[in-house]
């Protein structure tokens, strides 16, 4: 009966486990590759931002559990110190990824907002189950049934996660034009900055194993809040 569920876990660890490598590998790898321009991650946001014709956004430096993140709600970029201040490939990568999401309005924004609702859930979630799947065994709930339950959302929120993917991948898209031509003596830079950016475009669905650490550090009382005020 257990023989399912196990393969599901298995299944799902070795999707989130793929995802999160390809993205470390990046940060790794683009890491040590300076940007052409020699603009910083925040500087470069603001000239692509400027380029699409957006002056309600505000760059934030910001450091937390959770940062590199647009706000559609806010019109806040929130940036770490390494990504706003870098002038490496792999800055540039998050920045602008995440400085595209700037240009989803009207229903592209509406997507944006779900398809933040369910990084969230995909973060959060799995402790939050896991926690109530324990409290069951305190009534006299069967374990089984109980663990299957667990998993069955994990799986759940991952099925979200990878249904929503496309929102991303329409982010990266709205780059190209500002690639084109802000890096045009540069095709190879180009060429290798549209590999990173789709790397960053799936680096969430990784947050599925990451979901102790966001839940221990920033939805838990007094852990800090990773959402800023400003």
């Amino acid at each position: 009966m257990l023989v399912i569920p196990i393969l599901l876990v298995i299944l799902c660890i070795g999707i989130c486990r793929w995802a999160a490598g390809r993205y470390e590998a990046m940060l790794s790898q683009a890491g040590g590759e300076k940007v052409p321009t020699a603009h910083t991650g925040a500087e470069v946001v603001r000239l692509f931002l400027a380029a699409e014709e957006i002056t309600d956004v505000v760059v934030v430096e910001h450091n937390s559990t959770v940062t590199d993140y647009f706000d559609p709600g806010r019109r806040r970029l929130f940036l770490s110190p390494e990504v706003a201040q870098g002038v490496t490939m792999a800055a540039w990568a998050v920045a602008l990824h995440e400085a595209a999401h700037a240009t989803q309005r009207g229903e592209a924004e509406g997507e944006l907002k779900w398809r933040q609702t369910v990084i969230k859930l995909t973060r959060y979630g799995p402790v939050f189950t896991a926690l109530a799947a324990a409290a069951l065994l305190f009534i006299k709930f069967p374990p089984k049934l109980a663990f299957m339950a667990w998993i069955v959302s994990c799986v759940l929120f991952l099925l979200l996660n990878l249904g929503t993917l496309a929102i991303e991948f329409n982010a990266n898209a709205r780059l190209r034009r500002f690639l084109e031509k802000h890096l045009e003596r540069w095709p190879d830079a180009r060429e290798k900055l549209q590999g990173y950016l789709s790397r960053v475009a799936m680096r969430e669905v990784g947050d599925l194993l990451r979901s102790p650490r966001y839940f221990f550090f920033s939805a838990l009382p007094g852990s800090g809040s990773s959402r800023p005020e400003r």
